[in-house]
């Protein structure tokens, strides 16, 4: 008897190996399958069979609850928001309408945020605006009716119609230093200026 050459065993071993292997291939696609099936049938009483079934309604339940909290949470969050911001725009609009009757430079009612976070409301900002346009305001009237401002204001048109007046330099002088006076404001004519009518008469004559 010849013995099986050594090629001859590697391909049988090899024809062997891939035989068995389809096989198993196949087996393991019919336990897969027979798997599924016993599971599909098991699996709407296996959460009671390993006794867990109660624990995970109660679990569901509390899920429920939590979810329909937060859609309740938001849905009246984006009321509120949408409020806030209809608000919002109310003020925005009737101070833009003042601000153009009372004539404030300087300051605006459009430039808050929309998304009205903790932090940054437009409350604040108006409340800002607003503090800045009163200041201005407040200023514009104290300033036109400040008695000493307005004497200050008479007597500094006074003394520029004296040092327009074409009147000789000594009377213009006399007349600048009365209205200084009355200002309470100092004055002294620099010696140099009291010399030119002096210097002139001397070259005319």
């Amino acid at each position: 008897m010849i013995p099986i050459r050594k090629p001859e065993q590697e391909f049988l071993l090899d024809m062997a190996n891939k035989k068995f292997r389809n096989k198993a291939q196949s087996v393991d696609s019919e336990i897969q399958a027979q798997a599924q099936e016993l599971a599909d049938k098991k699996k709407p009483g296996f959460q009671k069979l390993i006794k867990v079934d109660k624990k995970m309604a109660t679990l569901i339940e509390a899920e429920k609850k939590y979810k329909k909290h937060i859609q309740s949470k938001d849905a009246i969050e984006r009321k509120l928001l949408d409020d806030v911001r209809k608000k919002a725009q109310e003020v925005s609009e009737h101070l833009s309408r003042v601000k153009n009757v009372r004539s404030w430079s300087g300051v605006g009612f459009n430039d808050y945020s929309s998304r009205h976070e903790i932090d940054d409301q437009a409350s604040d900002y108006f409340v800002s605006e607003l503090s800045d346009a009163c200041y201005k305001e407040s200023h514009k009237h104290v300033e036109d009716n400040h008695e000493i401002r307005n004497i200050l204001e008479s007597k500094r048109e006074l003394v520029m119609s004296i040092i327009y007046s074409g009147a000789s330099l000594q009377n213009i002088q006399g007349e600048l230093s009365k209205a200084y006076k009355s200002s309470g404001i100092e004055y002294h004519l620099p010696s140099t200026l009291l010399a030119l009518p002096t210097t002139t008469q001397q070259a005319t004559s």
